[in-house]
């Protein structure tokens, strides 16, 4: 048997060490959101690391939503609450070579789920704008593709919002700009009697929803998605890694 070319088990580099050691304190809540730290000075002194390394740091944990870092304000751990996107995923995803059909089955597993929730939980305030925005679709000259696509994307997300779970939002605002460019492949790809089903589709998630009925609204987004993922097959495997 030959031996493995097993290598040598390398330290890790000291930013990263400063990094996790950050991590470990919030999640053994010995720091906690919003919590201002030392300035420069004396967290090289704590952490015995040069300036150049803990900036290294600082720099990455800034990217990663860790912490902020304001000439004023000094160094402080960032509260998640505050994004409504993951900012660092944004940039994996757009990296990433991500094929229409993972991000359409994605989206499905989702909002299907979230829209049964949503019809518990959204307030009147929430349907007033969801009629806003279908009111706004049916108005629409039909040859606006841009427009459609954005009151589109706009009306699936409020459908999230509407769920009160603010993890999922967060996730999806994250994937906002994969799934525009795919609404809008879709969107070309349909006729002007298709846009106007996706019209119709729209107004059945919207009645079953103030209906209160979360099974009708799961079936309604069901029957919306089905439609548009067939449509999402039949499209060329164009990677969803566009930011704009």
């Amino acid at each position: 048997m030959n031996k493995a070319d097993i290598k040598p088990i390398k330290n890790k580099k000291t930013y990263f060490q400063i990094i996790q050691t950050f991590i470990d304190s919030i999640l053994n809540n010995k720091l906690d959101y919003g919590e201002k730290l030392y300035n420069e000075g004396e967290l090289m002194e704590i952490l015995n690391v040069s300036r150049p390394t803990l900036r290294e740091a600082l720099r990455v944990m800034e990217f990663l939503g860790i912490v902020t870092v304001s000439p004023r304000k000094g160094i402080a751990i960032s509260n998640p609450k505050n994004n409504n996107y993951y900012l660092p995923l944004t940039y994996i995803l757009a990296f990433e070579k991500t094929s229409n059909t993972d991000l359409f089955e994605l989206r499905m597993s989702i909002e299907i789920e979230m829209v049964g929730i949503a019809a518990l939980r959204a307030t009147e305030e929430d349907f007033i704008i969801l009629k806003k925005i279908s009111e706004d679709l049916i108005k629409l000259p039909k040859g606006d593709i841009k427009k459609f696509t954005e009151l589109d994307q706009l009306f699936h997300i409020t459908i999230l919002n509407c769920a009160k779970n603010n993890l999922c939002s967060k996730l999806m605002n994250t994937l906002n700009v994969l799934i525009y460019n795919q609404l809008e492949q879709i969107h070309k790809a349909l006729t002007n009697d298709d846009r106007f089903n996706t019209i119709e589709k729209h107004s059945a998630i919207y009645k079953a929803l103030i209906s209160r009925n979360e099974e009708k609204a799961r079936q309604a987004m069901r029957d919306h998605l089905n439609h548009a993922y067939g449509v999402t097959k039949e499209l060329p495997n164009i990677f969803c890694n566009k930011l704009i």
